[in-house]
């Protein structure tokens, strides 16, 4: 298959946590992305009755707007194309392209889910992150925010021991798992808010997340010496300043930064007393 898995999406925003009744939608339903207690429920076909018999299931959701958007233009005019970071050659699953010499395919399906690769951020944090995995061993890597689950199954096929991959919204969680699948990669996903799962050490923390997110996460006062490599991205040019400030104080230097058009950043910084991973 040459094409993308949809073409037109129906999409139906509502106000209000509908993932409670988000069930026995049909065949048509595609998944539902909650942002800010905002839930999106995408079709591939009209479901305007579908979604009237949700809502008439309970209070506590209305619905918004209706939108009509093609595949492309959801995922911000871009083509997938194939990518090569390192050895790892990244293409879209329904373009199985042949890596390179010495270079390992792993197939991404975006599904509704941005996080194919093309964004900067996401292609700065892959560079980052096979940087650091040159840098010496790493056991336990902790993806927050994982999107598609394309920096995880990177940090998997580049040998971190163990992965753990985290997002708070269902359709992330239901794609990277798919992308796991797809790829033959075992490892743990969650659905869970980014902090609650900074009770363990890990040896790198990838976190490609709103300014706000980086804040909450960064700041909030707990012991941070079991994690001696953060890759964090997703600020702006406004916001990288105040972030390698904040990252500064709890302890941390920046090794390499990357920046696009002058507008996204991403920084690598491993904790000042961290010899090397662990």
């Amino acid at each position: 298959m040459s094409t993308p898995p949809y073409d037109q999406l129906y999409i139906y925003e509502l106000t209000g946590d509908a993932r409670d009744r988000a069930h026995g939608l049909g065949p048509d339903y595609l998944g539902l992305w909650l942002e800010d207690q905002t839930s999106f429920l995408f079709f591939a076909a009209p479901a305007d009755e579908t979604v009237a018999r949700l809502l008439a299931g309970g209070e506590g959701l209305e619905l918004r707007q209706r939108h009509q958007l093609s595949y492309e233009q959801w995922q911000g005019g871009l083509e997938l194309e194939p990518m090569l970071v390192g050895d790892l050659f990244f293409c879209p699953s329904w373009a199985p392209a042949e890596p390179p010499p010495g270079a390992r395919r792993l197939l991404i399906d975006p599904g509704l889910v941005f996080g194919s690769g093309l964004h900067p951020t996401t292609r700065h944090c892959l560079e980052l992150l096979n940087l650091r995995r040159q840098a010496g061993p790493w056991g336990r890597v902790l993806d927050l925010g994982c999107g598609t689950g394309i920096l995880a199954l990177a940090a998997t096929a580049w040998g971190a021991d163990e992965v753990v991959a985290v997002d708070l919204n269902p359709l992330c969680v239901s794609t990277t798992q798919n992308n796991a699948i797809l790829n033959g990669i075992q490892m743990q996903v969650a659905e869970a808010p980014a902090e609650d799962f900074l009770d363990r050490p890990a040896s790198v923390v990838l976190a490609n997340l709103p300014w706000a997110v980086q804040q909450r996460l960064w700041a909030r006062p707990r012991d941070l010496a079991g994690f001696p490599d953060l890759i964090v991205s997703g600020v702006m040019r406004s916001q990288v300043g105040p972030l390698a400030d904040l990252l500064f104080s709890r302890g941390y230097e920046i090794v390499e930064r990357r920046e696009a058009e002058f507008t996204w950043f991403s920084l690598w910084a491993r904790r000042r007393e961290a010899g090397g991973g662990q």
